[in-house]
């Protein structure tokens, strides 16, 4: 093993003793011995040792001549808190995302620090320049960088790709850089999972050909059966779903496309509140689905201009589809299989033709766990022709006057959801959420509504519990005897509602290392074999507060929850309390991060 390997081997198991705090960080690769072949382009070769350059905003040639040298592989890349211990040397250009970056020891070539501070110990040395975006550099008068030094104070947006970055805003080109269109076309054949393990249809089992015709312009065809386990063996074409699919590029630069979609479909009334994987888990190892559902049955057209490269995308469509409520079934679940399954709510039946527009704008620096960026989504809906009736109840628990069919004519809903995450410095970040939907014109149909609580918006209280009172009563449908009439709500929630959400991120960084000879000192570079420990969890502390409205029922009170709770990779294990109203502390977990 030469020095440079084994100057990176004793750093990635950080420091030595028995507890140390904030030293792990993350190799994604390193190659030893190789020469610098590339500089960041922004920095002259000839400069005085150590002179410094203070600049308040990142230049775009800055931020593109850093995401080359961080992806070039021949230079040493980080993620997270770094340190450089004393006697170590690295033979290579250093790259460190995220940091902060201590360095003790020597580095050959230059040093490049984004979205973190870089700390120069007294007898440290950079063979190269010294750039850091977004942060600060200290110690510098006690150290030696042979190069420039430069400091950005804007910081760079990107998003992760594997082991490499790229901007997270680069504006669009006009050129195509999607892989496909240096590649030929292809066909498979499809067998997965189609959505979410629920109580309506158990586990959807999606299977069928998919097509990509080659060139600039390519075709997407998709031709998918759905499958509905709650149905169970029998291929019964009228207790299955399907959803075909054909789909055309259009210029030559991947940024417009026209669809076309026939569909048969279960889907969920709500489902921005939690994932598909958190809520199909629940289902089935808990006997709790977070969601009701309903059927659509229809076609669509579509058009898309979404520019790569681009956070902007915009989407226009037009569907004509017959909607009908759906009954509970009786999928397996791990735990209280044996209970009964919460009610469905009736939603309105019949045809709905209606025009749909709407703006995504995303900034964030990665999809599914960002730290900077915008994340702005909006929607327009205009029903231009419906005959949707709410079908005519009874209350179950008494003999009540049965409540006549329901007609529902044309309506407006607008729908925004509008996310800003901010980095306060590498190891912790304050993120802001706010959610509204409201009716413009007519009365919303049970399909449209909208339900606070739960862990998806109001954790601090139960499930669908601000949901305008909605779910008071259980009513049956048609003219059957309670004894075999199923059970529903008579509608879902609220017409209108406004959800405020924000939560303050940090970090706790733990190291735990102990040598298998410690009193081997004779020889102070002799590798001693021995154990080490990481683990940095995320700490979070949140607040949310949340009211709806309805022309239909009581409006809910203001609801407002605190919290906190710790992050581990993906699973974030919390707990809640409310603030008004009566209610409990509520533990609950997450798959990845609240929003």
């Amino acid at each position: 093993m030469d020095n440079g390997q084994r100057a990176v081997g004793r750093t990635a198991r950080g420091c030595s003793g028995s507890l140390i705090l904030h030293c792990p960080f993350s190799i994604l690769h390193w190659t030893s011995r190789l020469p610098v072949v590339l500089a960041l382009g922004l920095l002259l070769a000839a400069r005085t040792a150590a002179a410094q350059t203070i600049e308040a905003g990142l230049p775009d040639s800055v931020a593109e001549a850093a995401v080359d040298f961080y992806n070039d592989p021949v230079h040493l890349r980080f993620v997270g808190p770094t340190t450089v211990e004393r006697d170590d040397t690295l033979h290579a250009g250093v790259a460190v995302l995220d940091g902060p970056l201590v360095l003790e020891g020597s580095v050959d070539g230059s040093v490049l620090v984004i979205d973190g501070d870089a700390e120069l110990r007294p007898g440290a040395s950079i063979g190269g320049d010294l750039v850091v975006i977004g942060g600060t550099v200290t110690g510098g008068d006690s150290a030696s960088v042979a190069g420039a030094v430069r400091l950005y104070a804007g910081r760079l947006r990107y998003r992760r790709e594997g082991y490499r970055i790229a901007r997270a805003h680069r504006l669009w080109t006009g050129v195509s850089e999607r892989a496909e269109d240096r590649e030929g076309g292809h066909s498979d054949f499809l067998l997965t999972t189609g959505g979410s393990y629920n109580r309506v249809e158990g586990l959807p089992i999606t299977f069928g050909p998919r097509i990509r015709t080659a060139g600039a312009n390519p075709l997407l065809l998709h031709a998918f059966a759905i499958y509905r386990t709650e149905a169970g063996l029998r291929l019964d074409p009228d207790r299955m779903g399907y959803y075909v699919r054909a789909e055309q590029f259009i210029g030559g630069l991947h940024a417009l496309r026209i669809s076309a979609a026939m569909y048969s479909m279960i889907d969920p009334i709500e489902s921005w509140k939690v994932t598909d994987l958190e809520n199909g888990l629940s289902t089935f190892l808990f006997h709790h689905d977070f969601r009701d559902h309903y059927q659509r049955k229809g076609a669509a057209a579509l058009t898309t201009w979404a520019p790569q490269g681009s956070p902007l995308s915009v989407t226009g469509r037009v569907q004509w589809e017959r909607d009908q409520t759906v009954g509970v079934g009786s999928p397996w679940s791990l735990l209280d299989n044996g209970e009964s399954w919460r009610p469905q709510p009736l939603v309105a039946e019949g045809h709905l033709g209606s025009a749909i527009a709407s703006l995504t704008y995303d900034t964030r620096n990665d999809r599914s766990n960002p730290s900077t960026g915008w994340y702005v989504n909006g929607s327009l809906e205009q029903a231009f022709r419906s005959d949707l009736t709410l079908p005519a109840y009874r209350f179950a628990d008494g003999p009540g006057a049965e409540v006549l069919a329901q007609p529902f004519g044309r309506f407006t809903v607008a729908t925004m959801d509008v996310r800003r995450y901010n980095r306060v410095d590498p190891r912790s970040r304050l993120d802001f959420r706010l959610v509204a939907a409201a009716p413009l014109d007519g009365r919303l149909p049970p399909q449209r509504q909208q339900a606070l609580g739960g862990v998806g918006s109001l954790p601090g209280y139960g499930l669908f519990s601000q949901d305008c009172g909605a779910r008071q009563q259980q009513v049956l449908r048609g003219t059957a005897p309670a004894a075999e009439a199923e059970a529903f709500f008579p509608r879902y929630g609220c017409d209108s509602f406004v959800l405020f959400q924000s939560e303050f991120r940090g970090k706790l960084s733990f190291h735990l290392s102990w040598d298998a000879a410690p009193w081997r000192d004779d020889n102070p570079d002799e590798e001693h074999p021995g154990v080490g420990w990481d683990f940095s969890p995320d700490w979070v502390i949140f607040t949310d507060a949340g009211r709806g409205w309805s022309r239909l029922g009581p409006d809910t009170q203001t609801a407002v929850d605190v919290g906190a709770g710790v992050l581990v990779e993906r699973l974030g294990l919390y707990f809640a309390v409310p603030l008004t109203g009566e209610g409990r502390v509520r533990v609950f977990a997450r798959l990845g991060p609240r929003f």
